[in-house]
């Protein structure tokens, strides 16, 4: 038994070896070790604190982000149908334009016709009137003969004569 007592008090020894050590860590480290454990605690809680409300306003900031995305595809579209409209307007105008040009352009090409066309049936008019007079000359020359001229100066003067 000697040689299991001895292992029990060694035990019991080793055992009170043991509480002395903490006991003497506590009394001389047991406040700093206590204060920064503590304050360990603290900055722990205090982080986990900050990153609870860095997710609670990431989240609220994604929320901000997918109510501006879910947005911006309307006003995506609501920008499309605008350019939209305002392509067909600005086609439209285009269009109205070009057909008022083109009515002017015709209109001023028929009155270029109109006045072409009383040119040269003036120069044909008068194409006409000289070659008419030409032929008349060229007849009244073969035809009337001095005595026929002196006949017609003659009752000219009897005409102005009777009218006196």
């Amino acid at each position: 038994m000697s040689g299991g007592s001895e292992s029990w008090l060694d035990w019991v020894f080793k055992f009170i070896n043991f509480a002395v050590l903490v006991g003497l860590l506590i009394k001389f480290a047991g406040k700093p070790l206590k204060n920064y454990l503590a304050s360990r605690h603290k900055t722990i809680k205090q982080k986990y604190e900050d990153a609870e409300k860095a997710l609670q306003e990431a989240t609220a900031l994604k929320a901000q982000y997918e109510q501006k995305l879910s947005r911006l595809n309307d006003e995506i579209e609501a920008f499309k149908k605008s350019v939209m409209e305002e392509t067909e307007k600005e086609k439209q105008k285009i269009l109205t334009e070009a057909n008022q040009f083109a009515a002017r352009i015709k209109e001023q090409a028929r009155l270029t016709y109109e006045q072409e066309a009383k040119e040269i049936m003036g120069k044909i008019k008068e194409e006409i009137a000289r070659m008419t007079m030409e032929k008349t000359e060229k007849i009244l020359r073969e035809k009337f003969s001095k005595s026929d001229h002196m006949r017609m100066v003659d009752e000219f003067i009897e005409k102005i004569r009777s009218m006196n």
